[in-house]
Formats: structure tokens, sequence, C-alpha cells
């Protein structure tokens, strides 16, 4: 029988509510009939526990990766990215992303609970029958707490302080709760993950399982909720905080189940991200080549746009240029840029009533020379520029990003200026992000969906995790073998230490790029409010073509959005005022007393 969690069956009775407070985790009464049913069999059950599976959402289909949020993106269409990028989060101001899990994440993950509960709650009414059926339904009971952790992870990563409900509540319940301490909640989640960790495999026997949460994946959350509780804002670091999070990191490493694939090329790096298969991999969302229950939207979001494109790619995730100068250089120096010097050109824009090109004489600060050239290899794997190769199949083409600097000359067809095209979709910080790009696959295909995963955690991160507790542990040459294992993978010199802290975030910046983390790593470092205090940020690069062909680069410094960040609400999101209004006993802190 086919159990892969992408096939499980959907039932009525599994409906999501969307009421608040004590009702976003009651039964509802008129399912009774159904539930028994449930809960005398082994595959409904099972069913009911892939509907879990669905609060799982991966960053890569709601349109709203965390790093929008960061010096990482410029997100070219806001998507409600804007309400925290500009400083409007509040308790009535709450949507910054247009999903579920984004826009209203304390409902999503709540909704998702209660279904855990309830599933937690039943369990033990199912009959097995046989060793290999007790062995599936301690399976299924692992991976509950396993999702129940996941969840509350998630919650206690945004809201720090939330509510403890590790039950059902009928219809008549008082709701008494309120929000927990931080401390409190982390170690509600870790003994989760272990009650997880007992009863999960390191590997499933059937392939059918494959996409599961496993051992390692209870793991991951135990170890990534300690290095949370460790940090600065989650409450008061402490040596035996950081011991605790550097063994639980550790004990992953030791598993001798995950390993870090050797590179050779950019090429090779890249694949990484949309493999499956990757032995780096602890636990990814999976999505089949239908698009059920959710697919893979990379491409829509990132491919540049222009005809060699089959979704004629929107320019939506746009990599800053400040983020993009931060890659070293192949011997592992910083990047610096150089040969500025002053040109005289004519400046494009694009008439939106005319749709035509208009020209303006202007002096610029510029260079001729390459930004991308003699790069580390994550660049490569990660960033698409002017000149890149990209493409499915006869359409593989140079990618052009050039604007003309001169009159008569044409600009490229995935410019700003591009006004035969859809140039208002084109890239506004003169790059696009490559990391998570399959070119395998055929995105012309209007049958067959994208199936890259979205990779939640993998060993990379484990390493550097652990050689960070390391620096708080004052174990510099500890920590230093395990940032450098993530450069010479790379194909860069050994980190020496100089300034090791610099030197580890650095690394953890360049690695984990765009997957998500430096949201979270930011503000638990207390750091996002330096990022944001930046002037004139974030911008881009613009490229300009003359009719000899020479390129001229430039740092265009208007910025491409005026952010703000309000310390301290901002490093946690706000409590609904639906919730408020509905929970006495819910506080609004710190955005009200």
């Amino acid at each position: 029988m086919k159990r892969n969690i992408l096939k499980g069956a959907f039932w009525v009775l599994l409906s999501i509510s969307t009421v608040s407070c004590s009702d976003f985790l009651d039964i509802n009464p008129h399912d009774s009939i159904s539930d028994a049913a449930v809960w005398e069999n082994m595959d409904l059950a099972e069913a009911f526990l892939n509907n879990c599976y669905t609060y799982v959402e991966g960053e890569n289909e709601n349109g709203v990766p965390f790093c929008s949020y960061t010096d990482e993106l410029f997100h070219r269409t806001g998507y409600a990215t804007e309400v925290y990028t500009l400083g409007n989060v509040s308790c009535d101001n709450y949507n910054v992303g247009f999903s579920e899990a984004r826009g209203n994440t304390w409902n999503f993950y709540y909704s998702g609970i209660k279904k855990v509960n309830q599933l937690l709650e039943n369990i033990d009414k199912v009959p097995a029958v046989s060793d290999s059926e007790e062995t599936r339904k301690a399976e299924i009971i692992g991976q509950a707490y396993f999702l129940r952790a996941f969840f509350y992870h998630q919650l206690y990563s945004l809201y720090g302080r939330i509510p403890l409900v590790d039950h059902t509540f009928d219809i008549d319940s008082d709701w008494v709760e309120t929000r927990a301490d931080m401390d409190d909640v982390a170690d509600f989640i870790v003994k989760d993950c272990e009650s997880a960790i007992e009863k999960l495999p390191l590997k499933y026997e059937s392939s059918d399982d494959f996409g599961r949460a496993t051992r390692g994946a209870a793991m991951a959350v135990k170890a990534r909720t300690l290095l949370y509780k460790a940090s600065p804002l989650f409450g008061e670091p402490s040596t035996e905080k950081w011991q605790e999070a550097a063994k639980a990191s550790k004990d992953i490493i030791d598993l001798g189940v995950y390993s870090l694939p050797t590179v050779s090329s950019s090429e090779e790096y890249a694949a990484l991200f949309y493999n499956t298969q990757n032995p780096e991999i602890i636990f990814e969302k999976l999505y089949n080549n239908k698009g059920t229950y959710g697919s893979a939207l990379h491409y829509l979001f990132q491919s540049p746009n222009g005809p060699y494109n089959g979704y004629n790619g929107w320019g939506v995730w746009l990599p800053t240029y400040d983020i993009v100068n931060a890659f070293q250089n192949e011997d592992g120096s910083k990047y610096t840029v150089k040969g500025l010097a002053s040109y005289n050109i004519s400046l494009p824009s694009v008439d939106p009533e005319t749709n035509q090109i208009i020209y303006k004489d202007a002096t610029i600060e510029a260079t001729e020379i390459k930004p991308w050239e003699g790069r580390e290899m994550r660049f490569y794997a990660n960033i698409l520029y002017d000149g890149a190769m990209w493409g499915y199949g006869d359409d593989n083409h140079a990618i052009a990003i050039y604007e003309p600097g001169e009159e008569g000359v044409l600009p490229g067809e995935q410019s700003p200026s591009y006004t035969d095209g859809e140039y208002w979709n084109a890239t506004q910080t003169g790059y696009y992000m490559r990391k998570f790009l399959d070119p395998t696959y055929d995105q012309y295909s209007e049958t067959i969906m994208d199936t890259t995963p979205w990779i939640f955690f993998r060993l990379a991160e484990f390493y550097l995790n652990y050689a960070e507790c390391q620096i708080e542990l004052g174990n510099k040459d500890e920590a230093l073998k395990y940032i450098n294992y993530i450069r010479n993978r790379a194909l860069l010199p050994d980190a020496l230490g100089i300034d090791i802290r610099a030197e580890y975030e650095y690394e953890r910046m360049i690695e984990l790029m765009f997957e998500g983390q430096r949201f979270f790593d930011l503000r638990r470092w207390k750091k996002m409010e330096t990022i944001y205090s930046q002037e004139n940020w974030p911008t881009g690069l613009k490229i300009y073509k003359l009719k000899d062909g020479t390129l001229l680069y430039q740092h265009n410094e208007n910025p491409l959005q005026q952010r703000k960040f309000v310390s301290p609400q901002m490093y946690w999101m706000p409590v609904p005022r639906y919730e408020l209004n509905k929970c006495p006993n819910l506080d609004g802190k710190p955005y009200e007393n």
C-alpha cells in the first residue's frame, strides 16, 4: 500500500476551522461519528496524520520567503512583506505575507497543533493486530510528537512566549491559558522532540515513507530550539544553555546518517538544493510533479523574465547589491569594487504612457570590471547575473540584464528597459536568484510541476550551530574545525580565527543564504536593528552598454525601499488582535502592555 505523505487521503472530517481562541483547539461534536471510525482503522489514522503534515509549509510555495525581511532580498511585488520591512507591524497589522503560514501564522500553526492533539488523544484506540502494526502505530505517534514540536518551534521562533496546549477542548471549555515563559516553551518543545526520538526510526524500511519525519528530524528540531534558547533574544544566555545546545547539534553530527557531499564545481553545489536524495538533508518538504497539496514555485518567483522562460519569470525574489557583494573571492579574500571612474552616458528610463525609452545625459561613477569575475563557488550557485547562461534545452542562452547607455543600443531582454517584453517584471537589483533552480526542469510543460524540495534541516546548519556554541564556550579551535568543513566543501581556504565571530557569521550568511535562516539569526543575535539602520538600502546594480560594446557597472545608490525597524517590538511578531479580543488572559507584549 502506498503510504507516502504526498499521496495521503483527505477526509471531510479533517476540514480546518478558522475560529479563534479556545475554539481553534475544540473538537466539533458533529464530527464524532466519522471521528470514531477513524480511530478503529490504522489506515484512516495514518490518513489523519498525513493531514497534519499539510501544516508543514515550505517557503518555496507561498511567495514570501523569510529572507524577504532581511538584507538578502528585495521583494519586488511586496506580497505584504512591506508591512514588516517598512516597520508597520502591530497587533492590528499582523499579516506580513500572502499565505496562511505567513499572513495568519498564529491560527495556522495552532490549527495544526489541534489536529496533532486530537491524534495523540485517540491513537491508543486504534487496534494493532501484529508486530508490524505495533511498529507502524509507534511511528505514527512519533511523527505526531515531531509535528507538534515543529509547529510549536515555528511559533516560538516568531512569538517567543506562547500558550502551551497539549490537549483538545470540548465546546464548553473556558480558555484560561496564558503565554508561557520562553524557557518553558523551549523545554516543552524539547520534551516533545524526545518523545518523538524514542519512537521514530533513523530511516523507514519502505521507500513509500520517504519524506516522513525521522529520528534525525526530531533531533534537528530539538537542536535548533536549544540554540535559540541559548541566544540573547530568547532569554539570558548561560554556559549551561550553550553546552546543552552544543551537545544536541553534535548528536546529529555523530549519528553517522548524514554527510556533506563533496563538490568540485558551482553546478554540483547548486544541485544539492534540488536533489531530494542529497545525503545532507535531514528533513524536507516534498512535492510531486502534479502539484498535489502544494508545489514548488521557484521558477515563478526567481527565473529571469523574458521569452526564454516558460513562466516568463516575474523577477520577484531579487538578491540585493550588498548581499551579492558579500561573497568572497575564490582565494578567500574580501571582494571590493575596483576600477571606478567617471563616464558620460545617456541614462534610459521608460515612459509608461508611450512605452518608449527616454534618455537623459548624465555622469556616473562606474567600473568596466565585471563584479562576478573570480568569485567563490557559492556565488555562481546562488546568483544569476548578466551574461550567465540560463534556459532549458535549446533555449539555454546568456542572460542580458544590461540597459542602453547610449541611444541606438538595444537593451537586454531581461533588463528593465526591454520595452518589447514585460520590462516591469525585470530585476531592479541587477541580479536574479539562482539557488533552488533546477536547470533540467522543463518550465514550458503545462502538466509537469517543479519538484524541487524545501529543505528545513540539513547537516551544514548543525556544523555551524555547533561551531557557534563552541565560540560561545570559548573553544575556538573546535569551532574553526567545523567552520572550515563548510568552507573547504566550497573549495575555500581555511578561516584563520583572527576574528572568529565575524568569520563564523560570514560563513553562516553565505552557506545558508536564502534558506530562511538569516531572519532568525539576526533577530536572535539582536542585530536586526543594526542591519535596518543602514542608509539607502536595499540597492542594486545598474549595467549600461555603450555602442562599442563596453559594459559599465554602476552601484545605483537610490534605495528600492525606505526600510524601518522598530525596536524592541519588531524582534517578535504580534499576537493578532482577534486573539487578544477573544482571549482576555493573553497579552500583546511587546507591542502592547
